[in-house]
């Protein structure tokens, strides 16, 4: 009798802190699940993407790059040598000046006056090219990332996206950090544009010129790329 009484106690003692320890076990899978829950129907779930990274691996965005740094060889490149001609001529009038006659000198002041405004005008009109060029490449690139980021997002598993940059976040969770994806997004729809002008693609090295953050170049860029209505 004595021996079927230890057993059976036995045996509750083993049932009782069995189904404590899954019990402890299942709170804790419960408790996660509940945080990441209430995260998410009571929170504000975010989601980032790391913009240099979009910038150094984006094709498009490498392409714009390489087009920018094209076009500021090409303004440096007129203008110093429209420069080093109006300083050619206005050495050769200070030279001279001293033996032409009334007309000569009028003649060589219109000449270096029509010179320098000739200068300003190519500069003008280079450097609003250089600008036409960025905004309008700069927002196609926008317009693909929100683009992908309203699919990706199909789900309503975020509620804000956005880019992150040096001095914007202080903290993040990597788990939220999508930049892989958006990438492999991005490529892989501007690649299937592409393709039919493959051969157009520009060959110049990226000297790593920094079109997000550079003062001349960025303006106040749309930090939340896309937030639930």
């Amino acid at each position: 009798m004595n021996i079927l009484l230890l057993i059976a106690v036995g045996v509750l003692f083993y049932l009782h802190f069995n189904s404590t320890k899954n019990g402890v076990s299942q709170n804790k899978i419960e408790s996660k699940d509940s945080t990441r829950t209430i995260t998410s129907a009571d929170g504000c779930r975010i989601a980032y993407f790391e913009m240099d990274s979009i910038a150094a691996n984006f094709v498009k965005a490498k392409e714009m790059q390489r087009e920018l740094e094209k076009k500021e060889e090409k303004m440096n490149s007129e203008i110093t040598g429209l420069q080093n001609l109006y300083q050619e001529k206005y050495n050769n009038f200070q030279q001279h000046g001293p033996s032409m006659t009334g007309n000569q000198v009028e003649n060589a002041r219109n000449e270096l006056g029509q010179l320098n405004q000739k200068i300003n005008d190519t500069k003008a009109s280079l450097d609003q090219d250089y600008k036409t060029y960025y905004v309008q490449t700069q927002q196609e690139i926008l317009s693909m990332i929100r683009k992908f980021c309203s699919e990706y997002n199909k789900d309503g598993k975020y509620s804000i996206i956005i880019s992150n940059e040096p001095g914007l976040v202080f903290y993040k969770d990597s788990t939220m950090d999508i930049t892989k994806d958006l990438l492999e997004g991005l490529n892989k729809t501007y690649g299937s544009k592409k393709k039919p002008e493959k051969k157009r693609l520009m060959k110049a090295p990226v000297t790593g010129v920094s079109f997000w953050n550079d003062p001349l170049k960025y303006n106040s860029f749309q930090r939340v790329i896309y937030s639930l209505p």
